[in-house]
């Protein structure tokens, strides 16, 4: 019974662990806000940052894909969360070829992520300056990872599952 329970407890653990490894963390300033990074991109060039988001556009070109992205605040688990508070938008640069398919709008990504400086792109009737950031560690959101599910049950159990 304590095999289990440790087993459970493990598998608990690892289940609400962060998804960005400790490593990668490390080189990120916690006091490095996206609203800073948005304000003056250029001036933030080489630094790392962790944030997060809804993917909203992929695009393949020769040898990169970009990505956009809405910016949404991080949970705990540093899960964007399901919020309308945004500070803006930013574009991934990833080398070579990230499938469009995979990295589908709608979908959330958590990354860590270098700045690269800025990208001026029209937005609806305006220029806007997108921070670039280069992909050191990267999480896309699968549907049933959404929100700290946790369930357990023993027995017979009969239902369907969103």
């Amino acid at each position: 019974m304590k095999a289990f329970l440790l087993i459970g407890l493990a598998a608990l653990l690892m289940a609400c662990a962060p998804v960005i490894s400790k490593d990668s963390l490390k080189t990120a300033d916690p006091a490095f806000t996206f609203q800073m990074l948005a304000r003056d991109p250029d001036s933030y060039r080489g630094k790392h940052i962790l944030v997060g988001g809804k993917i909203l556009a992929t695009h393949s070109k020769e040898g990169e894909t970009w990505v956009e992205v809405l910016q949404k605040p991080l949970g705990w688990r540093q899960e964007p969360k399901d919020t309308d508070e945004s500070y803006g938008r930013f574009l991934v640069r990833f080398p070579g070829f990230a499938d469009p398919a995979v990295y589908a709008a709608g979908k959330k990504i958590t990354l860590l992520g270098e700045v690269e400086g800025k990208k001026v792109q029209r937005l609806n009737e305006m220029d806007y300056p997108y921070p670039v950031l280069l992909p050191r560690e990267h999480h896309l959101w699968r549907p049933e990872d959404e929100g700290g599910r946790f369930h357990f049950g023993i027995g017979v159990g009969v239902g369907v599952y969103r």
